[in-house]
């Protein structure tokens, strides 16, 4: 088996005016190449340009070029989650170039797409061809278009923090904020008339003008609950830890830098049960937060003999904690959205102290 790591940590800030409400569902949580479904044409990559993505909590944004058609040339998704009827979709955004240099829009032009239980994307945030303006429209299976609300003063030149909230439904309501103020919204029939009741997936599309632009997306979050005052932190690996099973160069470090996925460089084991632990970034910006949820992801390929599947591992307090099993593919691709709302030791909500602790290892096991 071969394995790509990368360890993305979510963290929901503590505002004292908005504290996390305990039913809080995380969906998703991504940022990097091994987070994303690219579209298969080769367009997505990582960005690392000043300005582009949030230094600290994040190591880069991921982009794709503009393009007008319908669905977009170039996009990449999330990786599908639970149909939910209502949830919200977070991310910092930029139309970018050598960094976020317009806010200028393209009519039609789709930035953000969601897709419905079916997998057809439903709900679609495009341009209006007015500086800095969006909109949010219906869109049916057949393509046909629908505007609800139009949203102005939403992107700004710099990056832009971006949430929406849906409640999918016809009875229902849309809204858009940048820099958490609500900028536009429609209540009333949200839903495109095709019957679907809910939504599995978000795709990210190019930049909202066509000018030569990237639209480069960083700390991507989907939950149930607001979403305009989390972050995400990207923990990503950086040295060996307890245990060192696989065969590679860096395993832990080279592998994993905030660059594109090169699949030429893996870590990797023939045999089964075979552990391979690493350490983290645990440098969190300074603040007082609350830990919604450890996700990880992996790129993986397995072979037509040796191990055909592997565990994620988590390591604290001295002892591993293993995931079901997961069955990666014969050629390399995305594995990943696995979720931990609890530390395993104490099956407690985790606290920053339990990923800056002594020991703590995250990794990947090969199994049958």
């Amino acid at each position: 088996m071969r394995l790509r790591r990368l360890l993305a940590t979510f963290l929901a800030f503590v505002l004292l005016i908005w504290p996390i409400s305990a039913s809080a569902t995380l969906l998703y949580s991504g940022g990097e190449g091994a987070d994303f479904v690219c579209n298969g044409n080769g367009s997505c990559s990582s960005f690392t340009n000043t300005g582009t993505f949030r230094p600290g909590w994040a190591r880069s944004a991921y982009e794709v070029w503009a393009t007008t058609s319908d669905p977009p040339t170039n996009r990449f998704a999330t990786a599908a989650f639970t149909a939910s009827p209502s949830l919200w979709v977070h991310a910092q955004y930029c139309n970018a170039y050598n960094g976020c240099t317009t806010n200028a829009t393209t009519t039609d032009n789709q930035t953000l797409r969601l897709l419905d239980s079916s997998g057809n994307p439903a709900l679609i945030v495009r341009g209006t061809g007015v500086t800095g303006s969006l909109k949010i429209s219906t869109r049916t299976a057949a393509g046909t278009f629908h505007d609800l609300v139009t949203c102005p003063s939403a992107v700004n030149v710099v990056l832009t923090q971006l949430d929406v909230f849906v409640n999918y439904s016809t009875s229902g309501e849309v809204a858009l904020y940048s820099n958490s103020v609500k900028v536009c919204d429609f209540t009333g029939d949200v839903t495109n008339g095709d019957g679907a009741t809910a939504l599995s997936q978000v795709e990210f599309a190019g930049a909202l003008t066509s000018s030569g632009y990237y639209g480069a997306w960083s700390e991507v979050i989907v939950a149930t609950t607001d979403t305009r005052a989390m972050a995400r932190f990207t923990a990503n690996v950086v040295a060996n830890g307890n245990a060192v099973g696989f065969s590679g160069t860096n395993v832990c470090s080279a592998i994993w830098a905030p660059v594109n996925v090169v699949d030429t460089s893996y870590g990797y084991a023939g045999s089964t049960n075979v552990l391979h632990e690493c350490t983290i970034n645990s440098a969190i910006p300074p603040g007082i937060y609350n830990v919604l949820a450890l996700t990880m992801n992996a790129r993986t390929l397995v072979g037509s003999t040796g191990p055909q599947h592997f565990d994620f591992v988590t390591r604290t307090n001295g002892t591993d904690y293993p995931s079901a099993d997961f069955a990666p593919l014969n050629s390399f691709s995305n594995i990943g959205n696995y979720i931990q709302t609890v530390n395993p030791a104490t099956s407690a909500p985790w606290t920053l102290s339990d990923f800056q602790a002594a020991g703590f290892n995250v990794g990947e096991e090969t199994k049958p």
